[in-house]
């Protein structure tokens, strides 16, 4: 599985705190406004959507960064 460094700013005090975790985890915990740190670049998130599966039993989630 692949992981993936997720750095978010932590509310409570302004401090960052990284963490690792699995591209599945990692659509449940980002929030909109949440920073995304690579080697070359930074993303903020500024979008989370739900939408359905089409069995209508699942969702999936969609992060969308600039």
């Amino acid at each position: 599985m692949e992981v993936q460094c997720y750095a978010m700013n932590a509310r409570q005090d302004g401090s960052l705190n990284d963490t690792f975790v699995s591209w599945d985890e990692f659509r449940k915990l980002a929030n909109v406004g949440d920073t995304i740190r690579e080697p070359s670049r930074t993303l903020t998130i500024y979008e989370k959507a739900f939408e359905l599966t089409a069995s209508g039993d699942q969702f999936s989630i969609q992060i969308y960064t600039r």
